[in-house]
């Protein structure tokens, strides 16, 4: 098998790993998917106005583990292809070069955790050395991977991640018990953590959840999210929706629907950028975050005894948690009031068309021009099926 035809097994495979955003040179990227025609490579590239391509490459598709979950799981029958580091390397840094773009490459499990990451650390080097690549450099490493391995991944890497797909050791037991959670997985973040404060890794510390492959709530995965960042100092968690694949035992079962994981985005952005702890999310009986509308606005229906507050006197904080406002409008809205007092919704519309909705939980100098209509909305909303939009993959 020629490389050409182990990319267009690999490049493809590695649609499964997330790389939304990253971080360089203290930007933020984020991504609009495209594909490169040469060797199927995919690509994730900004929506900034900035051309900075990330290419996903997975350096294996063979793999030892039986994962329920996974297309690679070693009882699937599936084309499976393997890069050696020299391959891998002289494969995409032309690309990388030609589309000032980023790599995250990462690996099944072939041979050994350590073997599968060395390959991954040693791909880097070459590119980093003998290509002269200095752009970002995001190593996905595997579960049960040596301290050894770890730490020369962390001397070359921007980013370093490694998944921990679920929000506990009893979840992982029921799902997968020849994996060790403590063990294989929060132990290996907790030296990437180490690294980090150390001065390596200098865009952080990344890592996935498969949503709803072992039945957990959105609360035990906003409370791990937490714990992940104030513990370990993961700088970002992705969530992936578990998909129901033909080929493996979990074929029979729900796949999770796409909005569930844009919810948990969504709490997690109110954790990290406006100031709301985790206990303070709004969940249903089932310990679930509502479907129909984003956690902020559920949170502020259910606090109807907050407002409306009146916009001239409060502060940033309370400001930030009115639905329709963002950090962005909160620092124009404090602009605007050092220019006078706002008095009416027309005096807020350089916030676009937020302004219905922000003028449902405040007043305007006392008055109120809400009209309820963002909670008939809501109501509306919950009323009907979730329907989730159909993929390719």
């Amino acid at each position: 098998m020629d490389i050409a035809e182990k990319l267009a097994i690999l490049a493809p495979a590695a649609h499964f790993e997330a790389c939304d955003t990253h971080a360089v040179a203290g930007r933020r990227y984020t991504r609009t998917k495209s594909h490169w025609s040469e060797h199927a490579l995919s690509a994730e590239s900004d929506a900034n106005g900035v051309r900075r391509p990330v290419m996903r490459l997975l350096l294996s598709a063979e793999c030892v583990y039986n994962c329920p979950y996974c297309p690679l799981r070693a009882g699937n029958d599936v084309p499976r292809a393997t890069l050696t580091p020299e391959e891998a390397a002289a494969a995409v840094a032309p690309q990388l070069q030609r589309h000032d773009a980023g790599l995250l490459l990462s690996t099944a499990v072939v041979g050994s955790a350590d073997e599968s990451g060395t390959a991954v650390v040693e791909s880097a080097q070459i590119l980093r050395k003998r290509y002269a690549y200095r752009g970002y450099l995001h190593l996905k490493l595997p579960p049960g991977v040596s301290h050894a391995v770890v730490e020369a991944a962390a001397r070359v890497a921007d980013r370093m991640s490694l998944n921990i797909e679920v929000p506990s050791a009893a979840r992982q037991a029921v799902l997968d018990p020849s994996r060790d959670w403590r063990r294989d997985v929060v132990l290996r973040l907790r030296w990437m953590r180490d690294l980090h404060h150390a001065g390596h890794i200098k865009s952080g510390i990344a890592t996935q959840f498969v949503v709803g492959v072992g039945g957990e709530s959105d609360q035990e995965l906003i409370a791990a999210t937490a714990w992940l960042r104030n513990e370990l100092a993961v700088g970002r968690v992705y969530y992936g929706a578990f998909k129901a694949l033909a080929g493996t035992p979990m074929a029979h079962m729900l796949s999770t629907p796409l909005v569930r994981t844009q919810r948990l985005l969504q709490a997690d952005w109110l954790l990290r950028h406006y100031g709301f702890a985790a206990e303070e999310l709004a969940f249903d009986g089932h310990a679930n975050l509502s479907l129909a509308h984003d956690p902020k606005l559920a949170w502020a229906l259910q606090h109807p005894e907050l407002f409306p507050v009146e916009i001239n006197r409060a502060p940033a904080d309370q400001l930030l948690r009115i639905p329709g406002l963002g950090p962005l409008g909160v620092k124009r809205i404090l602009r605007l009031r050092m220019l006078g007092t706002l008095r009416e919704p027309a005096h807020i519309a350089v916030l676009g068309t937020t302004t219905q909705r922000v003028a449902d939980f405040v007043t305007f100098d006392g008055r109120f021009f809400g009209t309820g209509r963002t909670a008939q909305i809501a109501l509306r909303n919950a009323r009907k099926p979730i329907v989730d939009q159909l993929t390719l993959f």
